[in-house]
């Protein structure tokens, strides 16, 4: 069963656009890609999908030249389908183990516009920025364009658990009455313990068991270990695990790159959570002033926080207490490991522009014990947003925020209370962080 996504309208709207480049579709292994474009797909009147990880021989068509006209006779005479400009969707898919095709996507553009290609693969962003590669890649600016894909959010869990008009209630209404505040979140605990990646949630809609999409979260960890293995880094994959495995344990907590894992220096431990964001796997939140327009240039290089890709991958790889978390009335036994304040990223995260790739900004004042969670920018706006459980008394870093950066008209309290406000401070429940960043100022 095909979970309806997101990216399903923006691959609509590549795909009449009248400066139509071919499309690089990136993400963190196994959340969706193929399964998008296969569904994507049903718009032509023929596909055609080739698998250069399953058939390495494919490989060699692309090592001559770039003559497109030629690699596509050789593509047809392999598909047994003809690929026609206009009528056909050309999908190139593990490019990972033919980097050449990323330099072919060039080619496409200039010699065949008309062609709809799509591209994708595993760790791409590792085998472009491969330092040890004699034959480092190009990436051909300006020739691809890039559309970001990430594990199922909140919204595509709700249609893909049959919640479909939850999910359509929720996208238009900014007052939910309370059985239905109940509801969401409920259903908002099973998301957090199942995640996003859509093996896992297909697991449990198969056979209703958590622990069935808990097998596939520990699969997924084991493949991502096994990729590193297999390509070129400039960080030994040992180095990457620990990294990985320090990151999955101190999720949302300030992280001093020199002192985190022993035996790894600052540098090694910096570039490997590059490489490991590169991979999807983690997402570093930086700090910054937050009081000029764009936040990255304010930001504090040596200050960051970690994210990991999914919270059901998160919780089953630390061995958490899932049954206790969907059993939660509270919000602190809800929030163990800190995993809604990283849920609310990552879907600050899957809301942005989907030919972008997000970051994510925290404040926090030295030295004072003051700390907003997440900051981002809305317009010419700057919000603030804080992950908290109780009333006013616990908002005092997002109250001294506020009295000293002129930029941001009110606040954003994410809660398991319902709709709300208290002063300059708008609470947003847990279940509609995605909805943040289309807030009216």
């Amino acid at each position: 069963m095909y979970i309806q996504r997101d990216i399903d309208k923006a691959l609509i709207v590549w795909k009449t656009a009248w400066n139509r480049k071919p499309l690089l579709l990136r993400g963190v292994r196994q959340c969706g890609k193929t399964s998008a474009v296969r569904h994507f797909a049903d718009q032509f009147e023929n596909y055609v999908e080739i698998n250069f990880e399953e058939n390495e021989r494919l490989q060699g068509i692309f090592d001559r030249d770039f003559d497109v006209h030629r690699i596509l006779t050789a593509l047809e005479l392999e598909a047994g389908k003809r690929i026609l400009p206009g009528k056909t969707l050309l999908f190139l898919d593990e490019i990972q183990t033919c980097p050449r095709v990323i330099t072919a996507l060039r080619y496409f553009y200039e010699q065949m516009p008309e062609l709809h290609v799509i591209a994708a693969g595993s760790l791409l962003e590792i085998l472009l920025n491969g330092k040890r590669r004699k034959d480092k890649l190009n990436f051909p600016v300006g020739r691809v364009r890039s559309m970001f894909l990430y594990p199922l959010s909140f919204s595509e869990f709700l249609r893909g658990t049959g919640n479909e008009m939850l999910c359509d209630y929720l996208s238009r209404e900014n007052e939910m009455p309370p059985s239905t505040h109940e509801r969401l979140i409920e259903i908002y605990k099973s998301f957090l313990v199942i995640g996003g990646m859509p093996e896992a949630v297909s697991a449990f809609l198969d056979t209703g068991s958590i622990l069935e999409s808990q097998k596939v979260h520990r699969d997924i960890v084991m493949n991502f270990m096994d990729d590193f293995q297999k390509y070129d880094s400039p960080v030994p994959p040992d180095v990457l695990k620990r990294v990985f495995d320090f990151a999955a344990h101190h999720v949302c907590s300030q992280v001093k790159s020199s002192s985190a894992v022993e035996g790894v220096s600052a540098y090694i431990f910096d570039e490997s959570i590059d490489l490991l964001h590169r991979a999807g796997l983690i997402h570093p939140v930086k700090a910054s002033s937050c009081d000029v327009i764009p936040l990255g240039s304010t930001g504090k290089g040596t200050n960051k926080k970690l994210i990991l890709f999914d919270t059901g991958v998160y919780l089953t790889h630390c061995g958490l207490d899932a049954a206790s978390l969907m059993a939660s009335q509270i919000f602190d036994e809800m929030n163990r490991g800190n995993i809604v304040e990283m849920e609310v990223g990552l879907e600050l995260i899957k809301s942005s522009d989907s030919h972008t790739e997000s970051d994510l900004y925290y404040w926090y004042r030295s030295g004072a014990n003051a700390e907003v969670d997440y900051v981002i920018q809305a317009g010419g706006n700057i919000l603030p947003i804080e992950v908290k459980a109780s009333g006013k008394g616990s908002m005092q870093s997002l109250w001294s925020y506020l009295s000293s950066h002129t930029l941001s008209p009110f606040g954003i309290r994410v809660s398991l209370e319902n709709y709300g406000s208290y002063d300059d401070i708008r609470v947003c429940p847990v279940y509609s962080a995605h909805k943040i960043r289309d807030i009216s100022i």
